[in-house]
């Protein structure tokens, strides 16, 4: 049997997940698509964290039991995390909050269960299809990391 690089990344996962190295969590709502649909199940792995351009499984800065998943567009020198949405239309990030504080990030998200194979790492591309007549739905990563600088 030949078995995909892919799909050995996404077994060890949930050997890590069965093994209770990896957390399981429910995407709520529609922040973080087309990378992350509302229902579908992810794993979080709370010992890595994670790095720009990667999801993130971190504590809503005005309610410490709500968790949100958001992806990372930069770190701040204070060692403040700076999140996004892929949808930005359809949820709130740092661009309303400010950066997060160092403790509130818990993890990273590392498979959805839903779609083992799907990427996680990349960002939907700027005027790809998920753009419409106001341009794209998700900002470029280093534009918001510069602006942020500001």
């Amino acid at each position: 049997m030949i078995v995909s690089q892919p799909t050995l990344g996404a077994l060890r996962q949930v050997g890590w997940w069965a093994l209770g190295r990896r957390r399981r969590f429910r995407v709520v709502g529609p922040s973080m698509e087309p990378t992350l649909h509302h229902g579908e199940f992810v794993l979080v792995d709370r010992a890595q964290p994670p790095v720009p351009g990667e999801l993130a499984l971190a504590r809503h800065p005005d309610d410490a039991d709500l968790l949100v998943v958001k992806r990372v567009a930069a770190i701040t020198p204070e060692r403040a995390w700076v999140l996004t949405s892929d949808n930005p239309a359809a949820g709130t990030d740092s661009r309303q909050w400010g950066p997060l504080a160092p403790g509130a990030v818990l993890g990273r998200v590392v498979l959805v269960l839903d779609r083992p194979g799907a990427r996680l790492d990349q960002p939907p591309p700027a005027g790809g299809p998920e753009a419409d007549e106001a341009g794209p739905r998700w900002p470029p990563l280093p534009a918001l990391a510069r602006w942020l600088r500001r």
